[in-house]
């Protein structure tokens, strides 16, 4: 049995076990707040997927969890300027190619989106952070990425994202 018919019988049985919180009744995005002078603000966005809607990552900065994000969820988080490490892992189960990891500058006073995306087509417009993965799911050919999103672009893609709630993350 193939790899892909492996996965997607496994997520069929575990359709019911979705290691996401349940963002029902969550607000939905409605404005970016501002940012603190000594602090930078980091929006991680996810829009809700058909592929891989199950999963939820958990994002960690430096190798701490600051949150999960699970298909049409979105946090906030604030760090001091400087260079951080971000991971974003998934369970066990689910293919690396959503395990990703890159590195970020951010400066005190301003604010960054970052999205994790899918596409069936190639990303072509030099947000993609870190490395690009593929892989095929039901035959058809899938690409997924975190990308650092210019502020216009993300609040038409996030104000369809609701709260994580800030038990969960």
């Amino acid at each position: 049995m193939s790899r892909t018919i492996l996965l997607w019988a496994s997520l069929i049985l575990l359709g019911g076990c979705n290691t996401g919180p349940d963002l029902k009744g969550q607000p939905f995005f409605s404005a970016v707040e501002q940012a603190q002078p000594d602090q930078a603000t980091l929006y991680f966005y996810r829009t809700a997927a058909s592929v891989g809607y199950f999963v939820t990552p958990t994002i960690k900065v430096n190798g701490k969890d600051v949150g999960v994000l699970p298909s049409g969820g979105y946090f906030k988080t604030s760090l001091p300027a400087g260079r951080y490490s971000i991971e974003s892992t998934s369970p066990p189960f689910v293919s690396s190619s959503v395990n990703k990891r890159f590195d970020l500058n951010v400066e005190n006073g301003k604010t960054y989106f970052i999205a994790d995306q899918t596409s069936s087509q190639a990303f072509s417009d030099e947000q993609t952070l870190g490395e690009l993965n593929d892989a095929y799911y039901s035959g058809a050919h899938f690409f997924f990425r975190y990308a650092l999103v210019p502020e216009e672009e993300a609040l038409r893609s996030i104000k369809w994202c609701q709260q994580v709630p800030v038990a969960v993350r």
